[in-house]
């Protein structure tokens, strides 16, 4: 690796740039962006399935069989798009196939219903690409340009999962137990389990250098639960519940850097969201673009 002083100035802009595509936070401010635009789809097949799950067996065992669906290039490409979204009692699955509707309907469909229990509701219907966002999203897509105050008081906690390393059974089962022991109990929470990798994955296949190093993840976790005004400021509950859902997955995983927890140290932190080559990078660039650490937060680079 390069020291910082001997970074000439054509590849310090060029690793700068890299640097801001995951590390913007601590390496500086983009006033222009240029966009290199690309034909909407013609149209986006959306599919929702709700499966009632009996109990944490028949949870851990579906999903064991989604994972591998997720894996099975007869199958899926990178047209095909999804996540699961488990409650103690179902999954709520919603994806997207940018592809034709019969091709879902005949071929993909029923390799990834086989085996799961038969879902209590489904919905999978043609749109154009905007209002698959709206549909995707559950709301019209304009937003008001004064006047916006949704927000929440919130804790959250990610989980990338690699894919040469997937969710195990045996975490699968501790993991769907603890939701079903304790979900019911918290007020407001969501898990959501989102496809990052796969065949074809052009997630894990970037056109262009970043920051985010983890370009072998076949999952996304996010755990999410909102504080209740009943808590009074009380933020420790919600905080541990978070907490057991990452733990009941076990250690040794990376964490998503759009999901940020605010309970990690500095070097918790660098570990979590980066690779130690990508982060060793980032602390060079950072020496030299922002000597002064104008850039500053309680996890950004360099702290």
């Amino acid at each position: 690796m390069e020291s910082a002083p001997e970074l000439e100035l054509e590849d310090m802009l060029l690793t700068a740039a890299t640097a801001l595509r995951g590390a913007a936070d601590s390496i500086g401010i983009v006033t222009t962006f240029y966009f290199h635009t690309q034909a909407a789809p013609v149209s986006v097949v959306n599919w929702v399935y709700e499966i009632p799950m009996a109990n944490p067996n028949v949870s851990a065992n579906s999903f064991s069989h989604i994972q591998s669906f997720a894996l099975n290039a007869s199958v899926i490409d990178d047209r095909t798009g999804f996540g699961v979204t488990p409650s103690p009692s179902s999954f709520h699955i919603s994806g997207t196939y940018h592809g034709d509707e019969a091709t879902f309907r005949s071929k993909i469909a029923p390799e990834f219903l086989r085996t799961l229990p038969t879902p209590a509701s489904t919905k999978i219907k043609t749109l154009s690409w905007l209002d698959s966002l709206a549909d995707m999203w559950g709301r019209p897509l304009p937003q008001p340009l004064s006047g916006y105050n949704e927000h929440d008081d919130f804790y959250a906690k990610s989980i990338l999962v690699p894919e040469t390393a997937p969710l195990s059974p045996s975490a699968l089962l501790r993991y769907f137990t603890y939701i079903a022991t304790n979900g019911s109990s918290t007020p407001s929470w969501f898990s959501e389990l989102n496809l990052l990798g796969g065949p074809a994955s052009r997630i894990n296949n970037p056109q262009y250098s970043s920051a985010y190093s983890a370009r072998d993840s076949l999952w996304v976790l996010q755990h999410y639960a909102t504080v209740p005004s009943s808590a009074n400021g009380d933020t420790q509950p919600t905080i541990d519940f978070v907490n057991g859902l990452n733990d009941a997955l076990g250690m040794g995983y990376g964490g998503y850097p759009n999901y940020v927890d605010p309970e990690l140290s500095a070097s918790q932190a660098h570990a979590v969201y980066f690779s130690q080559s990508v982060y060793e990078r980032l602390a060079s660039i950072k020496k030299v673009v922002d000597p002064e650490g104008l850039f500053w937060n309680p996890q950004a680079v360099g702290v």
